[in-house]
């Protein structure tokens, strides 16, 4: 696994990251989404996000916006791949 883009908010407190693995049928680059809170020690990982950095980047992007708790990071990724 391998950090392509980083953000936190309140110095740290929630960590919102994208990264890239190989997927372990195809061999190719997926990107992953992990959101995690250092106050409660939850977090959130969601493997095979997307298979386009840009995708998974802008994702990252809406949680940030949104202030996304971890718990609640797979109901609004749902909602982000059917729209």
């Amino acid at each position: 696994m391998k950090t392509i883009y980083n953000e936190s908010i309140g110095s740290e407190e929630i960590i919102y990251s994208a990264f890239t693995e190989q997927d372990p049928e195809t061999h190719s680059n997926v990107y992953g989404i992990l959101v995690r809170d250092n106050s409660t020690k939850r977090e959130t990982v969601l493997h095979s996000f997307s298979s386009t950095r840009e995708q998974a980047i802008d994702f990252i992007e809406t949680l940030i916006r949104n202030i996304v708790d971890p718990d609640f990071v797979m109901d609004i990724a749902e909602d982000y791949l059917m729209a």
